[in-house]
């Protein structure tokens, strides 16, 4: 999966290629096909509210569900 990271405050983010573990119980993993970055995310991003780095930011995002742990109802693979 690509991932735009902020590595260190105050600095521009790298895309990299990140490998994601399978949901743990009760966790989604969101096979996410777009994502804003807004605000806030720069606020951190800056280095405005602190926070640790490495970080990737973005909280407004669209997808699909990809695969779900244990323990979740109510969703399913394909969802979005």
């Amino acid at each position: 999966m690509r991932a735009a990271i902020c590595r260190s405050h105050g600095t521009r983010l790298s895309i990299e290629e990140i490998d994601v573990a399978p949901p743990g119980p009760d966790h989604v993993r969101v096979d996410v096909h777009v994502c804003a970055i807004c605000h806030s995310d720069i606020t951190y991003i800056d280095g405005g509210w602190g926070g640790p780095t490495p970080a990737i930011y973005g909280h407004e995002a669209a997808g699909v569900v990809e695969s779900i742990g244990k323990g979740v109802s109510g969703i399913e693979p394909g969802d979005r």
